[in-house]
Parts: structure tokens; sequence; C-alpha cells
């Protein structure tokens, strides 16, 4: 009797100190949501670097497109650096969000969270114009990068000089046509422009080609090769669809297909480089790419792309967060600046390669 007894005490004892699941996943629930909540203010508030608890004194975002690319990857470590000296936190915005938003979508996200400073890649549609005359009223100073919208409120642009880097997409056309065709024939060149751009900086470059490449045919450049070029638009919104795009213009077209692919992004150069390796056309159609990445300068070493145009990274990441200090601090800063470039190809690809790994 004695022992069912206490069989049963530790059974109640037991019912009684047991707490419903349903409670300890509700609590779990709200202390997770509150320690998200105030990681997430802290970090709005301070702007705390978790390895240096180093605490900034301002905070700009980076908006840019082909967030995993090695071109957009420098320029940003570029900025986050000069930013390091400057104490400015400086983040790739669209890299901290699972989701992926919309360029438009992230400068709502960066006007909500009143950051000090957006640096974005823009065009000269309605709606970005809008959008910086937003992020002006909410007293934050926007800097385009690479593609403008100069009837907007920016403060500054950092970019390129278009018409230049094309007139040297130009010169390397008549020296790679000479090399194509005999006399008398015509040199095929598609160069490919993103469809959904609305910036008018590659319309200006594809003018610096158009008006090189006449005048060098004009003055006998190409040892009387004519040579006959044509905008291919091609979706550059992501790796697949501009891979699809080059292998369309190429395959099923044999006497249709170009003799020169002129690439104006990292993006397209690498598509280009896949296509024609996997379709046996190395050295059969000569690619000009854009960037000097260590896959395409040893793509250049190997014979399989002809030359690229390299942008000076560092000056563009660098002189965004200059130029919005230096509005931030005087109220004013130049309207323009422009980050060198240069023609890499077989004649001097071996001084770079000397900076990067070789990848086989």
């Amino acid at each position: 009797m004695n022992e069912k007894k206490n069989g049963n005490e530790t059974k109640t004892d037991a019912t009684k100190s047991r707490i419903p699941t349903g409670v300890i996943v509700t609590v779990f629930f709200l202390v997770t949501v509150t320690a998200i909540v105030v990681i997430f203010f802290n970090f709005l508030i301070s702007v705390d670097d978790p390895e240096s608890e180093k605490i900034y004194d301002k905070y700009y975002v980076m908006i840019v497109p082909e967030q995993d690319s090695s071109f957009w990857s420098e320029v940003y470590e570029s900025a986050r650096k000069a930013g390091e000296d400057r104490s400015v936190y400086v983040e790739q915005l669209g890299r901290s969000i699972l989701r992926r938003y919309s360029r438009e979508d992230q400068i709502r996200i960066a006007v909500a969270e009143s950051v000090d400073g957006i640096i974005v890649t823009a065009d000269e549609s309605e709606e970005m114009r809008e959008l910086i005359g937003l992020a002006t009223e909410s007293r934050i100073p926007v800097v385009t990068l690479v593609s403008d919208c100069p009837s907007s409120d920016r403060c500054s642009f950092v970019g390129i000089n278009n018409y230049n880097i094309g007139r040297e997409y130009g010169e390397k056309i008549i020296e790679v046509a000479k090399t194509k065709k005999s006399a008398g024939d015509t040199v095929k060149v598609a160069v490919l422009v993103d469809s959904y751009s609305e910036e008018a900086g590659q319309n200006i470059l594809c003018m610096g080609i158009q008006e090189t490449v006449e005048n060098g045919v004009k003055m006998d450049l190409t040892d009387s090769r004519k040579v006959d070029i044509t905008l291919v638009p091609i979706d550059d919104s992501n790796p697949f669809s501009t891979q699809e795009g080059v292998r369309e213009l190429i395959v099923g077209q044999e006497s249709a297909e170009p003799d020169i692919i002129v690439c104006l992004s990292e993006t397209e150069t690498t598509s280009a480089y896949q296509v024609i390796v996997d379709y046996n056309k190395v050295g059969v159609i000569s690619i000009l790419g854009y960037h000097d990445s260590p896959a395409i300068l040893n793509a250049i070493d190997r014979n399989v792309i002809e030359a690229t145009i390299s942008i000076d990274t560092d000056q563009l990441g660098s002189t965004c967060v200059w130029a919005l200090n230096e509005y931030s601090e005087l109220g004013y800063t130049s309207q323009y600046f422009t980050a060198d470039s240069l023609m890499i190809d077989s004649s001097n690809v071996s001084e770079y390669l000397k900076e990067v790994p070789n990848e086989g």
C-alpha cells in the first residue's frame, strides 16, 4: 500500500511540475524576436562592427547590380576601406538582405533606415529621379556611380569617360579587323548592350566605337576591309540570361555569326568566353571584354579573349566616400569625377598577371 501511494504521489508531483509545450514555444519565440529587435536597433543606432567593436560616425550604403561580380566587389571593397579611414561604415546593401530587392526598393529601404549617404548605380528613369529626390528631401546625399541620373538632385557623379572607352574599343576593333578577313571583305562586329538600360553612358560609349571605326575605315587603317557594327540587345539582368543571349547570337548562325564581340560588362565578357569555348569558336570569334578579373586576364594570356578594358575600381569606390564626406562637411562637392581606364591585351597582360593567381 505504501509503495503504491508513494508512486501516485510521485506521478502527481510530476504532473504538477510539467510546463505545457505551448508555453515553452511561445516564450522561446518571444525571446528570439526580442533579441533580433535589440540587435537590429543597436546596429542602426551605433553601426557597430562586430569584429572590431568600432563605433562609426556615419553609415553609407552602396547599391549596385551584379553584386557577386569581381568588378563590383572590388569597387565596394575600395569604398569600405576608404570609409574605415574616415570612421564611416559602408555597407553593400543587397548582400545583407536575404531576399533579392530591386535597386529602387533598396533605395527606399535606405531612406527608411535614415542612412547618412547613398551610393547607387542610377539611370535616367522618372522613378530614379523621384527616389533620389526623396532621399535628398530626407537630407540624405546621393552619389551616382558609373551610370548617372544627371537631371536628379544627386550631389555628385563618380564614373568613367564612356566616349574615350568607346574610342579604345574602336581602335582595338580596327587592329583586330585586319586579321579576320581578306581585303575587301566585311568584318562583322556585335556590340552587346543591356536591353534594359536607360542610362545615356552606354549610348555615348557606342558612339565612340562607331565614330572611331568609321574614321579608321575612311583612313584605310583596316587595309581595305569594311567593318559592320551591330548593337545586340542582351538581357544583362543575370548570368544565365546573358549567356543565353550570347549563345543565340552564335549558335545556328554560321553565316551571320560575328567576327568580333564587344562586351560592356564583366558578366557579358565571362558569358561570351564560356560560349566560344563550349562551341569551339576560340580563334574564330574575338572577344573584347570589360574588367580585369583573374579569369579574364588568364583568358587573354591563353589567347581566348583578345583584350579587355580595365577600370580603376579603387578610384571609383574611394571617390564615392570622399564625395559624400565632402558634401556632408561643406554642403557641396564636385559634380563629376572620372576614374582612369586602360586597354589590356597580350602586349601588357603579363604585368597584371603578376598580381593575381593563375586560375588554370
